[in-house]
């Protein structure tokens, strides 16, 4: 009993229970390099608790091949696939050291599992991230081994009530008039709609007050020469999230509801800041606010500051990475557009001449894909309309300073550069649209000569300040190139399968594929950043633009229910990672990718092993899709 209560999910149960469960238990003794048990073999009665030495599992292969899959210490369970309804010992154990096994009747122990909530989590572990025992019931509580935040953001889930309908009027309906329905009904904004009941604009108090009082429209001029089109519809009921991140895209104060969710469908309500704050606390929205409003860099410096702690509060499990992740790309995008517009003032006064070409900024890698919750190697870069030939030095000379100057103030407000980053004051991600079409050709058409795994990361793309028609242009480029070079995708993959993940954690170690044994785990490389390179190259394949990992991961169109489900186990083993790596980022202050395994309770380890078999089977389901093989 003073051993199990070391480790979980015995330390969850009770004095009496434990001691029923170990008194009718059993001591086994294996010497070094015995077999536990055999693959194929009927399972006995028991489940086995490691309480001394290491136990290696491995899968034989029809050829008589073995191909470790785990290693168990101190603590470990063995025998739990019993409770999947598996008769059959799945892997063949062989003990690496001396090995003294506690075995614990395997039916009473599953009915203690059952009756305590945070041992069935425990045990979960040892499962597939979605396909669990049926009798084990998960509550969505969590363990303070979980909680490293301070505020969850467990309210983003919850559905918006209908907000009272505001005020609403035609386009030709005088302003004094609106101002007055205004006035009686206390709201923060009137609609103008059209005689079909579609929203056409808003007009808010402070736009009366900033127009009226000002005396450049006069109180009987139409609601249509004020109002302000709609440029946030969604559609009523939806959660709290949704509203939120969409606000914090466009950087609006109210999202326009309209039956159906279009611009074009009936008028149906405003949601606006105040509304999600009585949902609880939108204080994001505020800081995004004062972003835009900041007047100089020193203040964007401390914002960025404050959004992190937003962050880092919500931070309270892997589960919470689904609202915390776009809002830290909102937080991204806000300081860059800030930036650019202080710096492009600062040029105009000191008389550096614009050449007045359309252009924009745009993020590239983690950051594109809304992925980046730390404050390094922010990759940004420029694309900029094509110039006459005649202008086209100075142009590019305009735009790199530009470039420079963004990038040097990007640092000023905290963001670290390593020799790794994308940076608009490189000439490699400073461009006009035809030379970044020029370079997509080369790394598409000749893949290996270009060395295109050093830009793959450029493939991810995302619009933040500008003229987006030029990244739809590039994008349409790269998929049209795309589609003429069918061995560009199989290369994408098969070098996105060079590396496999480890396979499991031994006191404080990390254990690779081959056994061996490493202090740090890198959670980029281990599951991140090979779910990344897949999904993104099979989203390249299928002509999906979807911006994220897991949104590409979604949007494929699995051919069974297997694939189905190891395509929802990836997106879970994903958002682990990303967890992972986002608290080691908050609390070390590196980027994150490097983490202790020291650090991590046995419920976290577990769950990041899990992680680790899910990337694996991903390799070997994309290989067979593309008669690759994983590199070992």
């Amino acid at each position: 009993m003073d051993f199990l209560r070391r480790w979980p999910p015995f330390q969850y149960f009770g004095d009496d229970e434990l001691f029923t469960l170990v008194s009718a238990g059993r001591v086994v003794f294996h010497e070094r390099d015995e077999l536990v048990f055999l693959q194929g073999a009927k399972q006995k009665p028991y489940v086995y608790v490691v309480q001394q030495g290491a136990v290696r599992l491995f899968e034989q292969g029809e050829d008589g091949t073995e191909q470790l899959r785990d290693v168990r210490g101190e603590g470990d369970l063995l025998g739990v696939g019993r409770f999947l309804g598996i008769g059959q010992h799945v892997y063949t154990a062989r003990t690496e050291t001396d090995v003294i096994l506690y075995a614990l009747p395997a039916d009473p122990f599953w009915e203690l599992v059952k009756r305590h909530p945070r041992a069935s989590r425990f045990l979960a572990t040892y499962f597939s991230a979605t396909l669990l025992p049926p009798a084990l019931e998960l509550r969505e509580e969590r363990g303070d081994e979980l909680r490293i935040g301070r505020r969850p953001v467990d309210w983003l889930g919850r559905p918006v009530d209908q907000p009272a309908r505001p005020a609403e009027c035609a386009p030709d309906t005088p302003l004094r008039e609106v101002a007055a329905s205004l006035a009686l009904r206390g709201g923060e904004a009137a609609v103008v709609t059209s005689p079909g009941g579609a929203p056409l604009g808003v007009i808010t108090p402070r736009m009366l007050s900033d127009q009226v009082a000002s005396g450049r429209l006069a109180l009987d001029a139409p609601a249509g020469a004020l109002m302000r089109p709609v440029c946030g519809v969604g559609a009523p009921g939806l959660e709290a999230g949704r509203y939120l991140t969409r606000m914090l895209e466009l950087n609006v104060e109210y999202i326009v509801l309209t039956a159906n969710g279009r611009p074009d469908g009936p008028f149906a309500g405003v949601l606006t800041r105040r509304d999600l704050t009585r949902v609880e606390g939108a204080a994001p929205l505020a800081i995004i606010e004062d972003m835009a409003r900041a007047p100089r860099i020193s203040d964007l410096a401390a914002l960025r500051v404050q959004a992190e702690r937003v962050l880092a509060a919500g931070l309270t499990g892997p589960d919470a990475t689904r609202w915390l992740a776009p809002m830290a790309g909102a937080f991204n995008a806000a300081v860059l557009r800030r930036v650019v517009v202080l710096v492009e003032g600062a040029l105009a006064e000191q008389g550096l001449k614009s050449p007045n070409l359309d252009h924009c900024w745009v993020f590239f890698g983690a950051a594109a894909r809304n992925e980046l919750f730390t404050r390094h190697d922010l990759d940004h870069g420029l694309i900029y309309d094509d110039p006459d030939p005649d202008q086209a030095r100075s142009a590019r000379a305009y735009f790199l300073e530009l470039g420079r100057r963004v990038s040097a103030a990007l640092a000023a407000c905290g963001f670290v550069t390593t020799t790794k980053v994308i940076s608009a004051g490189q000439p490699s991600a400073c461009r006009s649209v035809g030379e970044w079409e020029q370079a997509f050709s080369f790394w598409i058409q000749d893949p290996i000569e270009s060395c295109v795994y050093r830009a793959t990361s450029m493939f991810d793309l995302r619009p933040v300040y500008g003229d987006c028609r030029l990244v739809e242009r590039l994008e349409r480029h790269i998929y049209g190139e795309e589609a003429k070079s069918p061995q560009f995708v199989p290369l994408l993959l098969r070098d996105s399968m060079a590396n496999l993940p480890p396979l499991a954690f031994f006191r404080g170690l990390v254990v690779d594929d081959g056994g061996g044994y490493t202090e740090v785990l890198d959670v980029q490389r281990a599951t991140l950043q090979p779910v990344v390179d897949i999904a993104r190259a099979l989203a390249l394949d299928g002509g999906q633009q979807a911006p994220t990992t897991l949104d590409r991961l979604t949007v494929l169109s699995p051919e069974d229910d297997k694939a189905a489900l190891l395509i929802r186990e990836t997106a879970a083993a994903f958002r682990t990672a990303l967890y992972h790596r986002a608290r080691t980022g908050f609390t070390t202050g590196t980027d994150g990718s490097r983490v202790d395994p020291a650090k991590l309770t046995r419920l976290e380890q577990n769950l990041l092993k899990t992680g680790f078999r899910t990337v694996l089977r991903l390799m070997e389901y994309t290989g067979r899709r593309y008669g690759l093989t994983p590199r070992r």
